[in-house]
């Protein structure tokens, strides 16, 4: 997998999609989330904008949610390498999520069975102060729809492909069909 990106600051990228609300680059009303490994969990640095307030320099408790949903989300489909929906999320909300300040959302699986990944998030800033706290279930999807999403996907070249042993193998599957 290294030699298909460049590490950045121990950083392996994720791709992003064009329209997610999370991390759609060109979704102008999105959070526009850059998500990436380090140290075996999904992570993401950013700033709440002021249009994402639910009160001024306070972040809507649905934008905190949004975050940590798509953060799990990603070590979800890193564990199962299939794209994933949530089936169940848990929000503990332990103090107001600031907009002053850059925040870091850390996701990793805790547990990964055949048909559901289970995964925590949280949300703190450089001090270490926790915001927010999460838990959720993911289901994956199909390796067609999976598939079809990647397609959809952007890559720059530095950004961890997931879905390329997926790829190879459902070519090599389809190629024994014929």
């Amino acid at each position: 997998m290294a030699g298909n990106m460049r590490e950045n600051n121990g950083r392996r990228y994720l791709p992003t999609s064009p329209t997610c609300f999370a991390c759609g680059e060109r979704n102008p009303a999105g959070l526009r989330l850059r998500f990436y490994v380090e140290d075996g969990m999904v992570k993401t640095t950013f700033r709440v904008h002021p249009d994402h307030c639910g009160y001024p320099k306070a972040a809507h408790g649905g934008i905190v949610a949004a975050a940590l949903d798509e953060c799990m989300a990603w070590a979800a489909t890193r564990a199962f390498g299939l794209m994933c929906v949530t089936a169940e999320i848990t929000v503990r909300y332990l103090q107001r999520t600031p907009a002053d300040r850059e925040l870091t959302i850390c996701a990793e699986v805790v547990r990964a069975h055949r048909r559901l990944v289970s995964t925590k998030a949280v949300i703190v800033d450089v001090e270490g102060t926790v915001f927010a706290r999460a838990e959720a279930r993911f289901l994956p999807l199909s390796v067609e729809e999976t598939l079809r999403i990647d397609d959809a996907m952007i890559y720059r070249g530095d950004e961890e492909r997931i879905f390329d042993r997926l790829r190879r193998r459902d070519a090599s599957a389809r190629d024994k069909a014929v």
